[in-house]
């Protein structure tokens, strides 16, 4: 099986995901993430997703690299390991590393998956982001200072946290569906 696809190998799909992975790896980000949960969050978002759109056009991975992916997404959701992260240096760098190469996982295998299971798998990513949306909105303070008293993040954060991730996932759900309706009207 060939890995790379070195036809797609542009500068044009280089931009996208560099400037995500840019957005969220910098002094300025990486300072305000110290302090601000939905900053935080929002780098998860912008780290991951940089990874895939890295890979969805140049690796051609196996279908069971997803899960590692998967995995890897989930895994710094954990509330535990979301504090340690959020609290030290080691933990970020560790963090912001796996989401870019779980985004590669991800992105890489995608063409190997129909699209039953693709639609599947966004489902699964929008009913877990919502739920924990949804207990971050409710002031539930897993992710907080009260839980974890290393972490930097303090309960009244979660709600604006809980605000920007139903934010991303409607940006996400609105250009899955621009590009189920392109690919649908492409076959017309």
């Amino acid at each position: 099986m060939k890995v790379l696809n070195r036809d797609q190998m542009k500068i044009s799909n280089f931009i996208a995901p560099v400037v995500l992975i840019g957005l969220a790896v910098n002094p300025f980000t990486e300072t305000v993430e110290f302090h601000q949960e939905f900053v935080f969050m929002l780098s998860h978002y912008a780290l991951f997703i940089g990874g895939f759109l890295l890979a969805y056009k140049i690796l051609k991975l196996p279908s069971y690299a997803i899960l590692g992916g998967a995995f890897l997404a989930v895994f710094w959701h954990v509330p535990y390991f979301f504090a340690l992260a959020g609290a030290f240096p080691v933990f970020r760098a560790l963090n912001d590393t796996t989401l870019i190469i779980g985004g590669i996982l991800a992105g890489g295998s995608l063409h190997a998956l129909n699209n039953g299971i693709r639609l599947s798998l966004l489902i699964a990513w929008m009913g877990a982001d919502s739920v924990l949306a949804i207990i971050l909105l409710a002031g539930w303070p897993p992710y907080s200072n009260l839980v974890y008293p290393f972490s930097p993040f303090s309960e009244p954060q979660e709600f604006l946290t809980g605000l920007s991730m139903f934010f991303i996932m409607f940006v996400i759900f609105l250009v899955a569906i621009a590009n189920f309706l392109r690919t649908t009207f492409k076959m017309m």
